[in-house]
């Protein structure tokens, strides 16, 4: 016993010394030795600083990196952001280019009251200590910080590669802006971009922008899995080197992130012009048909006077606004503001999306997005095949981590579908808005004959029975039943002789469009229709994260947003999949989903058309090709226009679209059935 308390005293003094250790003994030489709690949860190491205020944290770390950043909700996504990000040989000649890491061994903190609003870092490159390196951070406006590093060299002439590096812990959604894009996917932009604004959303709903102020274009993005770099090629010497530039975070409720990745970026704009432009409502939920008010604020934040010579509100043709101002002379005083007031009206429901514009002193500067969302007739986004942690994965999330990734994505409806469980239904449920709704299902999985999806359901199905028993049991509960993946390696579907399928997952998020995967799925749908069935086709992101949701979204005609409305567009067929593009497609007026009953040689009339992405219409990318098949046979086809096509009805026969874009879009319909009966 004495041996034991012996050892036992020792190891506590070993642990004693080695913790004074770690808080105490400077590593390197470093003399920046901070810790600080900023949350409950949220412990900084040491050799870190916390700017803060009353609205915003931002951890710095001895080598500046910004490792933590919050504006109202913790983001956890964010590994790091190195400011300045230093490489001397060019970045993209090497496939695992070496970056520097700057050295901060002095600093200077200045406060406001009881906030640290700023600190101010000097070193240097601990590869080059020639390189000298002094970066002051500091708050303003109470989200954004402001990043300014003064770069010299003693040694002049040394080539350099200089910018900014952001790091995310998980699978986060990168934009680059203007010409909104997911990076991940390939932005048009990416190899030579104009005005660098990189744009990231992480699993707490907020886009975080990094912006550079008074800088000629970059010359490279650098993305590498979870995150990019952007990056200048310049000569360092003894004069200082002023790279400027913003990280501001902006929170998403209920809004498509590319809106509000594009609004932090006008918000910069309209500040480089000196004023601010707002609108309240920042969102609307209507009703079509209902007048609602709209003030748009245009705001002086200089010291010098500002000429208004035009104001106008773009909004698309499916709302109304009474006259917009286009051409006015105002001039808005120091501190000042100018408002102007309409009234919009949605015609349809569903999501729109407008924004104001002015030219101030000759400027042309655009005011933020506003999203509006429609309760009526029209068509609304749905994702119905989904995970949360009730699958009782550990790489799931919570309900509400899906949902809020879903309502941020633009989607109007997510269906949480876990695995052999409806025991997700009240949180699901409890999500729901007057412009969201969260919907309860089931996947059903079972390892010797597949997985399959139960839609407008109220109880568990369970999988231990055969599919047959499934489907009654669904259609008992007056419910959907769809097959999921059936060709997804290890969750194939092994019988399709049961009967009473509603449809079959015709696109599956795990893989793109074109995949040999979804084309099998596409395949057997067609052929199971020429046999006499009648299956719909759904698009789902079978999303266990919510970077993954939204990846496809049905897009279905309800005549209201109401679970009744929805669960009846989606058993009629008038619903369509896509991964962005949206299209119409009628057959004699009639929508998709119907089921025509013609005289033999009678005229059918078949339109198609396309529009654009709705999350982001401005930048959406060309129509490229509209094809029409007849029992999954192409028949027609328009290149780069809308399709219009007649012929003369000679036997019984299903229609339906598929639609082409560039930037890898696509769409396509469900099925117009036509029964072609004698003369």
């Amino acid at each position: 016993m004495r041996k034991l308390m012996k050892y036992l005293l020792i190891g506590a003094v070993v642990c004693y010394v080695i913790i004074q250790a770690w808080f105490i003994w400077p590593e390197y030489g470093h003399k920046l030795i901070y810790r600080f709690t900023i949350s409950p949860h949220t412990t900084l190491g040491r050799d870190a600083v916390v700017l803060h205020t009353n609205k915003l944290y931002a951890g710095i770390d001895k080598y500046g990196g910004i490792n933590y950043l919050s504006n109202g909700a913790w983001i956890n996504t964010i590994a790091g952001i190195s400011a300045p990000y230093i490489s001397f040989r060019n970045p993209l000649a090497h496939q695992k280019p070496a970056f520097d890491q700057i050295l901060y061994t002095s600093s200077r903190t200045f406060t406001s009251g009881a906030d640290v609003t700023a600190v101010t870092f000097s070193g240097y490159s601990r590869r080059h200590p020639f390189v000298h390196v002094t970066t002051t951070y500091s708050i303003f406006n109470g989200s954004s910080v402001l990043i300014h590093s003064l770069i010299t060299s003693s040694k002049p002439g040394v080539r350099a590669w200089v910018g900014d590096r952001v790091q995310t812990n998980t699978h986060s959604i990168w934009f680059y802006v203007p010409g909104v894009g997911d990076i991940t996917t390939g932005p048009r932009d990416a190899l030579s971009p104009k005005l660098p604004y990189i744009a990231m959303i992480g699993r707490a709903n907020q886009v975080i922008g990094l912006y550079y102020l008074d800088t000629s274009d970059p010359d490279y993005f650098f993305y590498q899995w979870n995150w990019i770099a952007s990056l200048y090629q310049v000569k360092l010497g003894t004069d200082p080197l002023d790279l400027s530039r913003v990280i501001s975070t902006r929170p998403v409720t209920g809004m498509d992130y590319h809106k509000v990745a594009d609004s932090q970026y006008k918000d910069f704009l309209c500040a480089q012009s000196g004023l601010s432009i707002t609108a309240s409502p920042s969102s609307i939920v209507t009703d079509s048909g209902k007048d609602v008010r709209y003030t748009v604020y245009v705001h002086n934040v200089t010291e010098n006077p500002l000429r208004l010579t035009s104001m106008v509100l773009f909004a698309p043709r499916d709302i109304t606004t009474s006259r917009p101002y286009t051409s006015i002379e105002d001039t808005i005083a120091p501190d000042g503001t100018s408002v102007f007031a309409f009234m919009i009206k949605a015609m349809r429901g569903g999501d729109f999306y407008l924004y104001p514009a002015v030219i101030v002193n000759g400027d042309y500067r655009e005011g933020p997005w506003t999203h509006v969302f429609s309760n009526g007739p029209g068509w609304y986004s749905a994702d119905m095949h989904n995970h949360s942690v009730y699958s009782f994965n550990p790489e799931d999330y919570p309900v509400r981590d899906m949902t809020e990734a879903a309502h941020a994505k633009g989607l109007d409806i997510l269906s949480l579908t876990d695995y052999n469980t409806f025991s997700q239904a009240a949180a699901c449920r409890a999500q729901s808005t007057p412009d969201f709704m969260c919907i309860p299902g089931e996947e059903i999985a079972n390892p010797l004959w597949g997985h399959a999806n139960a839609q407008f359901i109220h109880k568990r199905v369970p999988e231990y029975l055969s599919p047959q028993h499934w489907i009654n049991d669904v259609h008992a509960q007056g419910g959907m039943f769809f097959v999921n993946h059936p060709y997804l390696s290890m969750r194939k579907w092994t019988d399709w002789n049961f009967k009473g399928y509603n449809g079959i997952e015709i696109l599956n998020g795990n893989k793109i469009a074109m995949d040999p995967v979804n084309v099998k799925a596409f395949d057997k749908w067609d052929q199971l229709n020429r046999q006499g069935l009648h299956l719909f086709g759904i698009a789902d992101s079978d999303a266990h994260t919510p970077y993954a949701v939204g990846r496809y979204r049905n897009y279905v005609f309800a005549t209201s947003f109401t679970l009744a409305a929805i669960e009846q567009g989606f058993k009629k067929g008038t619903f369509y999949v896509s991964n962005g593009p949206m299209l119409s497609f009628t057959l004699n007026n009639a929508p998709m989903g119907s089921i025509l009953t013609v005289k033999q040689g009678s005229t059918l009339h078949i339109r198609a058309s396309y529009d654009p992405y709705t999350q982001a219409p401005e930048n959406a990318p060309d129509l490229q090709k509209i094809l029409l098949l007849k029992d999954g046979y192409i028949v027609a086809s328009s290149d780069n226009s809308p399709l219009n096509y007649s012929y003369h009805a000679d036997k019984p026969a299903f229609y339906r679209v598929e639609v082409f874009t560039g930037g890898g879009g696509f769409a396509a319909s469900n099925p117009i059935w036509v029964d072609v009966k004698n003369k």
